[in-house]
């Protein structure tokens, strides 16, 4: 049937160069422009992907005013000791938020 109605549209009417090529031409801008569109939704999953990966989970002023646990002013910790917390809060808030610029005010014992 398919075959028929092509031998029957090709002996009423040839198909001329100039008609062939704008065809080709619109063929090509289609192709182009659905490609382009794919592209383009691509892009913006990844960018609301991104988004949603980077969303803290707390807001940065409570992380940064975060205390760590509660030790009498009156004892004095070493300064070893406070590096090694400090070495050990910037290495868990590292996965997190590389920028993290956390301070320790105080380090109280629990």
């Amino acid at each position: 049937m398919l075959y028929n109605l092509l031998t029957d549209t090709a002996r009423y009417r040839s198909v001329g160069i100039g008609e062939a090529a704008l065809y080709a031409l619109l063929g090509f801008i289609v192709v182009f422009v659905g490609i382009a569109f794919l592209i383009f939704v691509v892009w913006l999953v990844g960018k609301i992907m991104t988004a949603i990966e980077k969303k803290p989970t707390r807001s940065k002023k409570v992380q940064q005013e975060q205390t760590v646990a509660a030790i009498p002013a009156e004892e004095e910790v070493s300064e070893e000791t406070v590096a090694v917390i400090m070495a050990a809060l910037m290495a868990y808030y590292e996965k997190n938020n590389p920028k993290c610029e956390f301070k320790v005010k105080r380090i109280k014992r629990i």
